[in-house]
């Protein structure tokens, strides 16, 4: 199966030759690959630490796989020691926090037992302050009155002191609470970025590696590539079309709806009509084709396809007139 897959200096080569041949009047001459239109597209994902990461492995080219089978495992570097760190964190704040709330708790628990003792304090202010002020000596009475005014006072001291305490506690649950959260949502970052470093087939379909956007070279296992290259696709012949690059000096030439006989390479004689849906608007660079610029070409069949065409197959589009 591998076989049908493109050379891409192979590629390259062709579409040189061809595109000199259009400049000579032959007529402009595409090649490229069938492509599966509604295909699994797997990309580099954004993880924590670095903004490149090594692909470690990758289904083989050209292999079939069913939903829920590993089609690509990414170098997860030290995010597994971030997780174990994350975890270890979370533990000790976790303890942290108790032994604050319990602090708090044990403040509360002191202030109220000490209002109690303050209320009986008062009440009992208050019972030597109704002794009439003729029974009893002068300075006694005044003692009384002085001992309910600071009982009082006391009392108001030690409601505000329970108050304070009570405020304290409060203020503290949701900090401690929201400190919590950016502990255990950078836990789930790293979890979550972990899982990311393996990815499954979501649909049945064949394993294409992608090229690299500005090289043109295959993408392999081994290699470190930034976040959101596509490294790989799962295709199926459920929404096949086809793929093009055409050369900088031959893409004028082409307009939306023109027809296009596309002939696979490795079936030769069969051929379908299709028809062009899309054209870039940039060129990109081929570095392992040639200097000048390359434009993609999206076309779609306009008649039922063979069986014989696989997605990552090289075709050849021929512009009809």
């Amino acid at each position: 199966m591998q076989l049908l897959f493109k050379n891409s200096s192979v590629v390259g080569l062709v579409l040189l030759i061809m595109s000199t041949a259009s400049v000579s009047g032959i007529g402009p001459l595409m090649t490229g690959e069938i492509e599966d239109g509604d295909a699994q597209r797997v990309e580099m994902p954004r993880l924590p630490g670095s903004f490149h990461r090594a692909i470690e492995w990758m289904a083989p080219e050209g292999t079939e796989v069913k939903p829920g089978d590993l089609v690509l495992k990414l170098d997860p570097g030290d995010l597994e020691t971030q997780q174990e760190t994350a975890e270890i964190r979370i533990d000790e704040e976790q303890t942290s926090i108790d032994s604050q709330l319990a602090s708090h708790e044990l403040s509360i628990f002191d202030a109220e037992t000490n209002l109690y003792r303050l209320e009986s304090a008062l009440t009992i202010a208050e019972l030597n302050a109704m002794v009439p002020k003729e029974t009893i000596p002068a300075l006694t009475y005044e003692r009384n009155r002085l001992a309910l005014l600071n009982a009082t006072n006391a009392l108001k001291r030690g409601i505000s002191q329970l108050e304070n305490a009570i405020f304290a506690r409060d203020e503290y649950i949701p900090l401690a609470e929201s400190k919590m959260d950016r502990t255990r949502g950078e836990l789930d970052r790293l979890s979550d970025a972990l899982e990311k470093t393996e990815v499954f087939a979501e649909q049945p379909g064949l394993i294409i590696y992608a090229e690299h956007p500005y090289t043109g070279l295959k993408i392999f296992p081994g290699e470190s590539y930034s976040a959101g290259t596509l490294l790989l696709i799962v295709a199926s012949r459920d929404v096949l079309q086809f793929r093009f690059w055409v050369h900088e000096s031959d893409v004028r030439k082409l307009e939306l709806g023109d027809t296009v006989l596309v002939t696979p390479d490795a079936v030769g004689s069969t051929a379908i009509g299709t028809s062009i849906t899309w054209i870039s608007s940039q060129a990109s660079e081929r570095e392992d084709w040639s200097n000048s610029g390359y434009f993609e070409v999206v076309t779609r069949p306009s008649e039922i396809i063979p069986e014989s065409f696989i997605p990552g197959m090289s075709v050849m589009g021929e512009l009809v007139n």
